[in-house]
Order: structure tokens, then sequence, then C-alpha cells
């Protein structure tokens, strides 16, 4: 008995166009932009396990949920 592979779903460019129109997703590239650091930096710290935003890793790609993000900010702030 043979089995078929399985389709993906979406292709490169189909998945690129639903991370920006439909899903709140950021990669790292664009979370470093954002908190101004290096995509390195974000990397070091999942791989410590130290990292305080949660993320998701589909195949080889990271992504962060920009709610959890905002979420985790909020959290971390300190009253003056």
């Amino acid at each position: 008995m043979t089995t078929k592979l399985r389709q993906a779903i979406m292709n490169e460019a189909e998945l690129n166009k639903f991370i920006e129109n439909d899903c709140k997703l950021l990669t790292s590239k664009q979370l470093a932009a954002i908190l101004g650091v290096t995509e390195g930096a974000l990397r070091k710290q999942r791989s410590k396990a130290n990292s305080i935003f949660k993320y998701a890793k589909i195949g080889k790609r990271v992504f962060y949920p920009t709610d959890l993000i905002v979420k985790t900010i909020h959290q971390h702030v300190i009253g003056v």
C-alpha cells in the first residue's frame, strides 16, 4: 500500500500574503526592527529558552503573535 504525500496548503507566496494581510504574526526580522534589537538577539534568547515573547515555530520559520507581544509588554511595564 502506498501513501500519497499531501500537497502543501499554501505555497510560499500565499503564506507571505496571508501573514501580511490576514494574520497578525510578526517574523523575527519584523519584531527585531520594532524592538530595536538584532535578529541574533532574539535567536539567542530562543535558543537559551530565555525569551519573554511567546513564539510559534513552523518548519524553520519563527512567528510571534502580535496580541501576545502587546500583552507581554504590558505585563512588564514598571510603574513610576
